[in-house]
């Protein structure tokens, strides 16, 4: 087991057990948020056929000239109800946004650029050019173009343009079961009763499990054990069958922190404990029967950016994700931020801009692990470097845009 390590190979090992699931095929109406399993065709042209993009007549392109022109009107074509006969010189068709150009047209005449002739004519004051107002069949999406490519996730545009092609179900990765397993005998479940001396409420239950969530997870389970050896073996035979397994508490170096030596009992092989960070330093990972285990600091803070960091990477991964990690934002700090040398820091962060609209950076306020509020204030994760030994305001950072 390796301790002490550095940010980037503690990642990359994380990383390096992850597998990629299996896919399944879901209804379209389930699809958002889920991530496609390969890239998806056209089966035919969007739009089908070739249509009107305005209200108006559809006239022969041999019939533009001069205007006034008196043209005798043979019909109407409207969306779902198309002219079905070939216009002929010297007619139109009335036609509204959307429906199917008629046969023999080439261009369509705003109605505004018209006026009623009597009776079944229209008087065009205005010509556009040849082809105006008509829009293509395949002008949007064309037939065996790949309109969602493997690994994307699936949003409101992506389900859209599916729809349009009228696939009703989509190939998508299988969703990664993780098992969150909470530890420690002071914590109480939110809402069940009032706080005894000494207890606090169970934060990290009810914000890792979001996070998984948000992350394209769902869950295996949610578990609480107190600090009892019997009882962390129960809980980690009920979890061991998830696809990724992350424990809160219990990781670190006190007498109660147990969640080490009951994993082991149960065939647990470690690759690393203890990470160059803060945040987080006590974090633990490895493997238990293949399926990947991360023990998370207990501090509410910790978990939240342990698990933003780590486990987060790790669910893409498994679901074959184009991108795994954030893109990174170069931002100035507007004040020092607290930097401890020899360590990585997560420090939490808020987006600015100043009189050069440059990006910027500040604090949420205190950085403490057991400050919650620094999350909940926060739209950066801060990278400042373990090789800093202070960062002062003005240095250049990267920076990860979050949402909570």
């Amino acid at each position: 087991m390796r301790t002490s390590i550095a940010v980037e190979e503690a990642r990359d090992l994380v990383l390096s057990v992850c597998r990629t699931l299996s896919e399944e095929t879901v209804p379209l109406a389930e699809a958002a948020g889920r991530t496609a399993a390969r890239d998806i065709e056209a089966p035919h042209d969007v739009p089908p056929f070739a249509n009107s993009a305005m209200d108006g007549y559809a006239v022969a392109s041999a019939d533009r000239g001069e205007p006034p022109r008196v043209l005798r009107v043979i019909g109407e074509a409207a969306a779902g109800s198309p002219w079905a006969e070939t216009v002929e010189r010297g007619t139109a068709v009335r036609i509204m946004t959307g429906a199917p150009v008629p046969e023999g047209t080439g261009l369509v005449v705003p109605v505004e650029w018209t006026e009623d002739a009597g009776t079944s004519a229209v008087r065009i004051l205005r010509f556009p050019p040849d082809g105006a107002h008509v829009r293509p069949a395949g002008q949007d999406v064309g037939r065996g173009d790949t309109v969602v490519s493997a690994g994307q996730v699936l949003g409101g545009g992506a389900v859209g343009v599916l729809a349009g092609l009228g696939l009703g179900r989509v190939p998508v990765r299988k969703r990664p079961r993780v098992a969150l397993v909470t530890t420690g005998s002071e914590l109480v479940e939110p809402g069940s009763r009032g706080l005894r001396p000494g207890e606090i409420y169970n934060t990290n239950a009810f914000a890792l499990s979001v996070q998984a969530e948000r992350a394209g997870a769902q869950l295996h389970g949610a578990y609480h054990a107190p600090d009892a050896k019997k009882d962390l073996l129960s809980v980690i035979d009920a979890a061991r069958t998830a696809d990724l397994v992350v424990f809160s508490g219990g990781v670190s170096m006190g007498r109660y922190d147990l969640v080490h030596e009951a994993l082991r009992e149960r065939g647990f092989v470690a690759d690393f404990w203890k990470v160059m960070q803060r945040p987080g330093n006590p974090l633990l990972f490895g493997r238990l029967d293949g399926v990947p285990v991360l023990g998370l600091p207990g501090n509410p803070v910790s978990s939240s950016i342990c698990f933003d960091q780590y486990a987060r990477p790790a669910i893409a991964t498994m679901l074959g994700r184009s991108t795994v990690l954030r893109p990174r934002i170069r931002a100035a700090l507007e004040t020092a931020f607290p930097k401890p040398p020899g360590l990585h820091v997560f420090a939490r962060g808020v987006a600015g801009e100043d009189g050069d609209g440059r990006s910027t950076v500040r604090p949420t306020g205190e950085q403490g692990s057991n400050l919650f509020t620094s999350v909940l204030r926060a739209d950066r994760i801060v990278h400042l470097p373990a090789a800093w030994d202070t960062a002062p305001a003005g240095a250049m950072v990267e920076t990860e845009a979050i949402d909570w």
